[in-house]
């Protein structure tokens, strides 16, 4: 009996696991490493660093929480449906929050986790303005990013806000600069209905470069700045924050090519084996090499794609 009670509240573990094993593979064991370095380095600097650090962690929890889209699901197929999104909250930051049990606040492990579990069981929805203004600002033909700042807005400026309060800082600074640019990033999981997807009737390749040179702008304008100030403050990783500003800029345009690669009207993007590549790129210069063919050959195709659909 407790075993059949067991298997009923891992359901939605269940379809994770497979979710994961499908789209990730063994990037999934790279990326929790990657994120427990990160946040070990970062939890160890200071109470005041371990402290924001977990606000982070609990702030993205919320507003994911808060914005995913298979509560209807989950509610109604899924056997005791809150205590297994408790169970999947609480895994999911596990590489991150298990970094605490390795310092000296190592406190903080419980503290998150209550945290986290508290926010699985919430219904609150703050109800955030239209942002109606951002039209008169944003080219229509950049349609994802008016609606990604109308539903980002506030967690975006509090991560701007964030990145440039810690920009003399070595490594604070420059990982809020990556989850700002990540949430800029997540404008494009989307593909666009067909009707919507070329209104200036350009071509595929001027589609494109069009798209392309506006992230890469917007990239460079708000992380420039930022990373010139942290190089003031900390000569010693010039060349670091050098290579992260490139390696973004490629991810940036080459997010557009694999999402227009693969474009489907009316679907989502699965998650990419080249994107995590690129991704890796930012902490791992000498992948590098293997972005700039990643980019070319995903360039390629999403001309080829988006040829078919624009006839």
């Amino acid at each position: 009996m407790r075993l059949k009670l067991l298997s009923l509240n891992v359901q939605l573990f269940k379809l994770r696991y497979f979710q994961i094993k499908r789209d990730l593979s063994y990037w999934v064991f790279i990326i929790a490493i990657i994120a427990f370095y990160v946040s070990k380095n970062i939890t160890e600097t200071s109470l005041g660093y371990c402290s924001v650090f977990a606000g982070l962690i609990l702030f993205f929890l919320y507003n994911y929480h808060l914005n995913r889209k298979d509560f209807n699901f989950i509610k109604h197929y899924l056997n005791r449906p809150k205590i297994q999104v408790c169970i999947n909250y609480n895994l999911l930051i596990l590489p991150l929050s298990f970094a605490l049990a390795f310092g000296i606040y190592w406190k903080y492990l419980f503290i998150v986790h209550l945290l986290v579990s508290l926010i699985s069981f919430t219904d609150i929805k703050i109800q955030y303005f239209k942002f109606l203004f951002i039209s008169k600002y944003v080219p229509s033909s950049h349609f994802e990013w008016i609606s990604g700042l109308r539903k980002n807005l506030p967690a975006l400026f509090f991560i701007f806000l964030l990145a440039i309060i810690f920009s003399p800082v070595k490594l604070f600074g420059i990982v809020a600069l990556l989850l700002l640019n990540l949430l800029f990033l997540g404008f494009y999981n989307y593909f666009e209905p067909l009707i919507m997807l070329n209104p200036e009737n350009l071509s595929a390749e001027v589609f494109l470069n069009k798209k392309v040179s506006f992230l890469s702008r917007v990239t460079l304008l708000l992380n420039a700045p930022l990373l010139l100030i942290n190089t003031l403050f900390n000569p010693e990783v010039v060349w670091f924050n050098t290579g992260f500003m490139f390696a973004f800029l490629l991810l940036a345009a080459s997010t557009v090519y694999i999402k227009y690669a693969s474009y489907k009207p009316n679907t989502s993007m699965r998650l990419s084996i080249d994107f995590l590549i690129l991704f890796s790129s930012i902490l791992l210069p000498y992948l590098i090499p293997l972005g700039i063919f990643i980019y070319f050959s995903n360039k390629k195709k999403a001309i080829a794609n988006l040829t078919n659909y624009l006839r």
